[in-house]
C-alpha cells in the first residue's frame, strides 16, 4: 500500500493539459470532417463557425488544453484541502 497525501497541482495541471489536448486534437478532427462534408455551422453564426468549423483541429486543442491545465489545478487543491485534514489516501501498487 502506498499512501498519497499531496499532488503537485503543476505536474498535475501539465498531465491533464496533454490528455485534455490530445481529447481535443481528436474531437477538432472529426468536427473538422464533418464541417467539410455537409454545411454543419450557419453563415450566420459568424466568428464561432470560422473557428470551430474549419479550424477546429487548431482551436479546440487549444480551448481543451487550456481548461484542462486549469481543472488540473483546481482538482489538485482540492484533493490536497480534502486528504490534507486525513491520514492520506492508501492505494495499493502492483510491481
Amino acid at each position: 500500500m502506498v499512501i498519497i497525501k499531496e499532488i503537485d497541482s503543476a505536474g498535475f495541471g501539465k498531465i491533464l493539459t496533454i490528455l485534455y489536448g490530445t481529447m481535443g486534437l481528436v474531437f477538432g478532427f472529426f468536427y473538422n470532417n464533418r464541417c467539410f462534408y455537409g454545411n454543419f455551422y450557419a453563415k450566420k453564426f459568424g466568428i464561432f463557425s470560422l473557428i470551430f468549423g474549419k479550424w477546429a483541429v487548431l482551436s479546440l486543442p487549444i480551448f481543451y488544453g487550456v481548461s484542462g491545465y486549469f481543472i488540473g489545478h483546481i482538482v489538485a487543491g482540492l484533493f490536497n484541502a480534502v486528504v490534507g485534514s486525513k491520514k492520506g489516501f492508501k492505494v495499493e501498487v502492483l510491481h
